[in-house]
């Protein structure tokens, strides 16, 4: 089932998901027509690598025979390996092919518009990389023996995905379904699409250990998007428009009363309220 579309208007320009699309394609470009050998050696050196994280030395881990054969031709050296923590961030800007690269970046750019709008511009990429981060911890934590560096921006998109299905389960997903030579568009709703989706992961994190997939890195940054969307909303930092699931109409700012006097008449002054208006002006007209 491949998405491609969503109902959920935006009511702003997505700058940060243009950022953080431009930010990955050109890491992945400088880092993948560098050559292979430069980019095995970004991998490792950048990429996190959850044994680095309960070790003092490097030195002492143990490779596979793959691993380590790939390493020694690309010249992978340990000594410039980045700080352990550092790669948490790093390898959220990393990606292992282009078919990776622009998966993540369709999901980030079908989902993250209508989050980023509603969390706001300050607080969108502080959302993203708390995101991002939790997925990493939660990847060390669950393969700590693993030698194998994981690279991806699919946790923090997990988190996006979290909070999407937090903001609008209601909203309905536009799929392309097929099989074989057979293929329709179907609408499916936000919180089945995405539920689904975690399930899978679910089953993939606890039944297939061994896959190359981060699985894990998806749970934790999907749990987190989503507790971290409902700690906003709990302190009132999210912005809701007609349509949107805990939109109350009080959005709307009224500007204090003043007195009026009828010119002519010597009566009292009398109050008029003045005209109201929104916070942000609609752009489009909303679907009800």
């Amino acid at each position: 089932m491949l998405p491609y579309a969503d109902d959920t208007k935006t009511f702003s320009p997505p700058i940060w998901i243009i950022i953080l699309v431009i930010a990955n394609v050109v890491v992945f470009v400088l880092s993948y027509t560098a050559g292979l050998e430069h980019f095995i050696r970004t991998i490792f050196s950048y990429g996190a690598i959850p044994a680095r994280f309960f070790t003092y030395d490097d030195s002492t881990l143990q490779y596979g025979s793959v691993i380590s054969e790939h390493m020694t031709n690309a010249g992978v050296e340990i000594k410039t390996f980045a700080p352990p923590l550092i790669t948490l961030f790093s390898s959220m800007f990393l990606h292992g092919g282009w078919f990776h690269l622009i998966g993540n970046m369709w999901f980030l750019w079908l989902f993250g518009d209508n989050v980023e709008d509603r969390l706001g511009k300050f607080m969108f990429p502080i959302f993203y990389i708390v995101c991002g981060l939790i997925a990493g911890i939660m990847h060390v934590m669950f393969q700590h023996d693993s030698t194998i560096p994981a690279v991806g921006a699919s946790g923090a998109i997990a988190g996006v995905m979290g909070a999407y299905i937090y903001m609008f389960p209601r909203s309905s997903i536009r799929t392309l379904m097929g099989w074989r030579f057979y293929y329709r568009t179907t609408s499916i709703p936000a919180i089945i699409y995405l539920g689904l989706w975690f399930l899978l992961q679910l089953f993939g994190g606890f039944a297939e250990r061994g896959s190359n997939i981060a699985f894990m890195a998806h749970i934790g940054g999907f749990l987190g998007g989503l507790v971290f969307a409902a700690l906003l909303q709990g302190l009132k930092k999210i912005t809701w428009y007609p349509g949107d699931r805990f939109y109350s109409g009080l959005d709307f700012m009224h500007k204090p009363v003043k007195p009026v006097r009828v010119a002519g008449t010597g009566s009292t002054p009398r109050h008029t309220p003045t005209s109201t208006g929104t916070r942000r002006k609609r752009r489009y007209t909303w679907r009800e």
